[in-house]
C-alpha cells in the first residue's frame, strides 16, 4: 500500500494490525516451544522478543543462512544446479534411480553438495521435513495456514525450518477440531483445501491439502503460482477466487510435475 497517501488515522490502523499480528504470532512461538520437546527441529525457534514498548515490538529467531525456499529453487533452476535422479528407460516408460545404473552416484554426495547441485532426492528430503515440521503441529493442536515455499526458511545443512506463523491458530480442546476464520482476514487462496474455502473453517485435516500443493511448489521449483498456468488459460472473464472454485469443483488438479517420482 502507498502509505504516503494515508491520514495519520490509516497509518496507525495498519501499525495497529502489524502488532498485533506480531503478537498472535508470539503467542503460537511460545506454545510450539512450551512442548515437552521445546520445540521442533524443522519449526523455526522463537530466541526472545521485544514486548514492552508498542513502537518497538519485535521478535527475534534464530538465523537462516540460505533463507526463504522459494528464492533458492528459483535460483537453482535458473542456474541449471539440479540434477534429475530419475532415468526413464524401456518402452514402457520405466522411471529407475541413477543409483541403479551408477554404483558411484550415492558415493558422489558431497562433492555434489559442493558444487552446489541439488538432486530428485534432495527435493525428497526437503518435503518429508515440512511434513515432520507440519506433524508436530498437528500433534500441538495448531493449524498453520499459510504453509508455503516462500514461509519455509532453509540452513546451510538443509536443515528446513517452517516459518510465518501470523495466520497460525491454536485449536480449542471443545470447539470439535475446527477454527472459524475471520472472513475479513486475507488467506492465501492457493493452497487452502476447498472445503475451507467454502466454508471458512479449517481444521487439521485441511493442512493435508496445503502440504500437497507445497510439494507441487518444490517440484516444479516455485517458478509460478499455484494454478496460475491454468487460469491464464482460462477463457471466462472472473475473479481468480471464483476461477479456482469452480477449476477444484470440477474435479481439476495441479499438474503433476515432470521431475517426480511415479510413487508420489
Amino acid at each position: 500500500m502507498k502509505t504516503g497517501s494515508m491520514n495519520m488515522v490509516e497509518s496507525e490502523d495498519i501499525l495497529k494490525r502489524q502488532r498485533q499480528a506480531l503478537k498472535d504470532e508470539l503467542s503460537i512461538f511460545a506454545h510450539l516451544q512450551s512442548s515437552s520437546t521445546g520445540g521442533h527441529e524443522n519449526v523455526l525457534k522463537l530466541l526472545g522478543a521485544i514486548t514492552t514498548m508498542i513502537t518497538d515490538f519485535c521478535l527475534l529467531t534464530e538465523y537462516c543462512e540460505c533463507g526463504s525456499m522459494d528464492r533458492f529453487l528459483q535460483e537453482k533452476w535458473k542456474n541449471g544446479d539440479f540434477e534429475d535422479e530419475l532415468v526413464v528407460e524401456g518402452n514402457e516408460n520405466e522411471q529407475i534411480w541413477k543409483i541403479q545404473r551408477d554404483s558411484d552416484w550415492g558415493d558422489n554426495y558431497q562433492s555434489r553438495r559442493e558444487k552446489g547441485l541439488i538432486t530428485t532426492s534432495d527435493l525428497l528430503w526437503f518435503a518429508l521435513q515440512i511434513a515432520r515440521a507440519m506433524q508436530f503441529l498437528a500433534a500441538m493442536n495448531v493449524i498453520h495456514r499459510d504453509i508455503a515455499v516462500r514461509n519455509v526458511l532453509l540452513k546451510l545443512d538443509y536443515t528446513l525450518k517452517v516459518a510465518d506463523f501470523g495466520l497460525s491458530r491454536k485449536l480449542k480442546e471443545n470447539d470439535d477440531a475446527y477454527y472459524i476464520g475471520n472472513k475479513e482476514t486475507a488467506l492465501p487462496i492457493r493452497y487452502i483445501a476447498p472445503e475451507s474455502l467454502k466454508a471458512h473453517r479449517f481444521a487439521i485435516t485441511s493442512e493435508y491439502w496445503a502440504f500437497a500443493v507445497v510439494v507441487w511448489e518444490l517440484f516444479t521449483f516455485a517458478e509460478k503460482q499455484p494454478y496460475s498456468v491454468e487460469f491464464d488459460s482460462y477463457e471466462n472473464n472472473v475473479e481468480f477466487f471464483e476461477f479456482l472454485v469452480e477449476h477444484l469443483s470440477s474435479g481439476h488438479r495441479l499438474l503433476i510435475p515432470n521431475n517426480v517420482p511415479q510413487q508420489m
